[in-house]
């Protein structure tokens, strides 16, 4: 794949993602539960304003709603199971989570979309063989560094 814009921090994840999707209505994140969870809530929250879903897993049955409160975004109803876009999380590409690219593709080939994103860490999607399993139009892949001080 071509790099197509290089950001750092978190604000210029959030700045990038929200490029990524500018022109879409509804976007289906696809993420691990607990773990991926609130990066679909911190990814959405630039473009709260379109409608949004997060699915755990491959439970398209225990689908909600993303939606914008007080208090952030939070999960809420059950929704369709169609989309402008599907974002695959990475933690859904970590071997211990199970899910294998082929299992990744039949559950795709379920939903009506018309680009798939991958966003992750450490290139997660290239390590797993997902990146080139699955029909990417874009992944972000981001590499986060930290200290602690005491």
């Amino acid at each position: 794949m071509e790099k197509i814009q290089e950001f750092k921090g978190l604000g210029g994840m959030l700045n990038g993602f929200r490029d990524l999707v500018k022109d879409d209505k509804k976007i289906i994140f696809v993420g691990s539960p607990g773990f991926c969870t609130p990066f679909a809530l911190f990814l959405g929250y630039p473009v709260r304003e379109k409608e949004m879903a997060f699915i755990p897993g491959l439970e398209k049955e225990n689908m909600r709603r993303i939606i914008s409160t007080e208090c952030g975004l939070e999960l809420a109803d059950p929704c369709s199971f169609d989309a402008d876009t599907v974002v695959i999380l990475g933690g859904m590409a970590m071997p211990k989570i199970g899910v294998t690219a082929e299992e990744m593709a039949a559950f795709l080939s379920q939903m009506s979309y018309k680009r798939l994103i991958g966003v992750g860490f450490m290139s997660i999607f290239q390590k797993s063989g997902w990146a080139d399993a699955l029909k990417f139009d874009n992944i972000m892949d981001l590499i986060i560094d930290g200290q602690v001080y005491r």
